[in-house]
């Protein structure tokens, strides 16, 4: 099975997925996913805004409104660079990343921390440093973006796409046990998949 996750590291419901589906390609290995980027900060521009994040410079990065803080830019562009080396490399880094920003409280704001993580994973930093100034790796972001948007509407992450018509915006409060991803996975997969009437699931009081 080929899917498509749309993700953020700013996320904490993106964090818990990754766990998530990490586990289920453990006890799954026939299921392949690809990562794609999907910014909240840019779908959480206003819409009268020209503010792009894939148009701003690594120096002196700030949000639309000006704010400096949280900022999401270093993490996509370092991801991609690390993917440049390897599948292995991006996998490591992408755990790495989320841990570092959910559990340690790290902000992604600036090139260091990043550049931090990317060196306890081993990636080759000459080439690192060289790719996460090389401003033409965010037309990937910029992609990635535009096409969870007009494909499916994407609204925000985790997004879980099984095909070209069916997607799923997935919360989970907490990071599951192992025991419970594979059962987790078919239930959705099945449930968005086999009933193209199902909009829409949510608990009234999470």
């Amino acid at each position: 099975m080929q899917l498509t996750v749309f993700f953020d590291f700013l996320c904490p419901y993106a964090w818990r997925a990754s766990r998530w589906l990490d586990m289920v390609v453990v006890q799954r290995p026939e299921v392949v996913i690809d990562w794609r980027y999907f910014s909240l900060e840019q779908v959480n521009t206003p819409a009268d805004s020209d503010w792009k994040v894939w148009e701003q410079d690594g120096d002196g990065y700030a949000r639309h409104d000006g704010t400096t803080t949280w900022g999401g830019l270093h993490g996509f562009w370092a991801a991609e660079a690390v993917r440049r080396q390897s599948p292995a490399l991006f996998s490591a880094f992408r755990t790495a990343v989320y841990d570092a920003r959910h559990q340690d409280k790290i902000a992604l704001n600036e090139r260091a921390p990043v550049a931090a993580i990317a060196a306890k994973c081993g990636v080759d930093m000459v080439r690192f440093t060289a790719d996460t100034h090389d401003k033409s790796l965010l037309t990937v972001l910029q992609r990635d973006h535009e096409y969870a948007r007009a494909q499916y509407t994407c609204f925000g992450v985790p997004t879980l796409c099984f095909d070209d018509r069916n997607a799923v915006y997935v919360k989970l409060s907490e990071i599951i046990d192992p025991a419970q991803a594979l059962p987790l996975f078919d239930d959705i997969a099945s449930s968005f998949t086999k009933r193209p009437w199902l909009a829409e699931l949510k608990r009234p009081n999470p």
